[in-house]
Formats: structure tokens, C-alpha cells, sequence
């Protein structure tokens, strides 16, 4: 059966007149009377009659590809757009309107303008171009003297030695075991047996507190400065050595 019958029963079975198609598919109803008619040449080129028809085929719920390839088949002669350009024909271009004509004038006086005003300043002479200067005179630098660094006046006189911070006490244990306990500031740190050879050493900010037995083995130095041994052999000695004192070995 014909693109053109097949079109048209599809249509009147439907009950679809060409102005409610022409609303529905957008496409002009004498369009789309040239499909049924199969008049090709009405339309405005290939591309557009294929897409016509496929638009058309597919609202009246037809088998598109069947449709599309009936039409590819028919002779040239039938089909007067088969060897046509599938672009369509281009627009002719609009003639330029008077307002773009005025603003071409308008830049061709701008464009006249500026170049006489360029060849007006080019015949400045010289000295009327020349920048002024500033009517000051650069001062010479004045010469400061620096202040000198104070001088301490205050240094320690030559040989005065400089009190010594702390406490420091060195026991040594020498021909015998002693035991001990060492409180340094309020807190024990050390409490045991010292065998013989064996030295200890503590330091404190305030105080040294000693608690020794055997006071005959351990040999004391406090800052240094040697006190011999603590007491007698088997003997328990308690001693207190204070920061900023001097160190002495007190009786008992």
C-alpha cells in the first residue's frame, strides 16, 4: 500500500482532522497533506519531508521504520528530493539597517578626531613638554653621634667569688658499709646500704637532711669544701647542711 493511503486510513480511523494535527505535531497542515498525497516537491527539502514523516508516522502510531523505509525506496522521479543537500537552504542575509549605517559614521568621526588630535600635539615643542620639577633642595645628611653603651660600673671586684646557689653534698663510704637516708628539700632520695668505694651524690635548692649509721666509714664535702668523716665508727649521725651557709659539722 502507498506512504500516502497507509497515512490517510491512519488518519480517519483516529477521527484526526488536519487542524487538530497541525496543533498537535507542529507541523503545517498543508504539510501534512502533501505526505498523504505523496507531493514531496511542496515540502522544503528532504531532510524536512523525513522528518515530517517520521513525526507524522509515529503520532498516528504507525510502524515508523517500515514507513521510512518505503519512502527511501521510491524511484527519484516519485521522491523529487532523493538527491538533494540534507542542510536546508540558507537564510539570505538581512541589508544592514540605517541605525548600523549611522554607527558607522559615528566611529569614522571618532577615529578622524583622535588622529588630528595626535598630529596637533605632535608639533609641542619640547620645553612645553618637559615635566616640572620640584623647586626643593636636597638637604645634606646631618652627622649624629650615637649615644656610647653605658658603662657597668658595677663589676664584681677581681678575685670576689660568686656565692654559690644551692647545696651540693658528696659522701663517700671508705673501709665499711654504712646505711643511710638522704632528704634533699623535704623529700627522700635515698635510702640504703652504701657498700665501701661507692660515692653518692645529692644536690639541693634549700637543704640537705642527713640520717647516717656507721658515721666512721663516710668521709662528707659540701660545696666543695672537705669535712672529713661524719662521727665515730658505729655511730649514728644526723646532719643538716643549709644553702648559703657555711658548711660545718655540728656536735651530737
Amino acid at each position: 500500500m502507498p506512504i500516502g493511503e497507509v497515512l490517510r486510513n491512519a488518519r480517519i480511523r483516529k477521527g484526526y482532522s488536519f487542524e487538530y494535527l497541525e496543533e498537535a505535531t507542529k507541523i503545517r497542515a498543508k504539510y501534512l497533506q502533501a505526505l498523504e498525497n505523496e507531493n514531496f516537491a511542496v515540502l522544503p527539502g528532504q531532510v524536512y519531508a523525513k522528518a515530517f514523516l517520521r513525526t507524522y508516522a509515529r503520532f498516528l502510531e504507525l510502524d515508523v521504520e517500515q514507513v521510512m523505509a518505503e519512502y527511501n525506496q521510491l524511484s527519484p522521479e516519485t521522491a523529487l528530493h532523493k538527491n538533494e543537500t540534507e542542510q536546508p537552504p540558507p537564510e539570505p542575509a538581512a541589508a544592514p539597517s540605517s541605525k548600523r549605517w549611522h554607527y558607522a559614521v559615528a566611529g569614522f568621526a571618532v577615529i578622524a578626531l583622535l588622529a588630528f588630535n595626535a598630529l596637533y600635539h605632535m608639533g609641542d615643542s619640547p620645553e612645553h613638554n618637559k615635566p616640572e620639577l620640584p623647586n626643593t633642595v636636597q638637604q645634606p645628611p646631618v652627622n649624629q653621634t650615637l649615644p656610647s653603651a653605658p658603662i657597668n660600673n658595677n663589676r664584681p671586684e677581681t678575685g670576689q667569688s660568686k656565692p654559690t646557689e644551692g647545696v651540693r653534698v658528696v659522701l663517700k663510704v671508705t673501709d665499711s658499709q654504712s646505711w643511710m637516708q638522704i632528704v634533699a628539700d623535704g623529700k627522700t632520695v635515698f635510702s640504703g646500704l652504701v657498700n665501701p668505694g661507692e660515692t653518692k651524690d645529692f644536690t639541693a635548692d634549700e637543704k640537705i637532711y642527713l640520717h647516717v649509721g656507721n658515721a666512721g666509714a663516710v668521709e662528707v664535702s659540701v660545696n666543695g669544701k672537705d669535712l672529713g668523716r661524719l662521727g665515730e665508727p658505729g655511730k649514728v649521725r644526723r646532719q643538716t647542711f643549709n644553702a648559703g651557709e657555711e658548711p660545718q659539722l655540728t656536735q651530737g
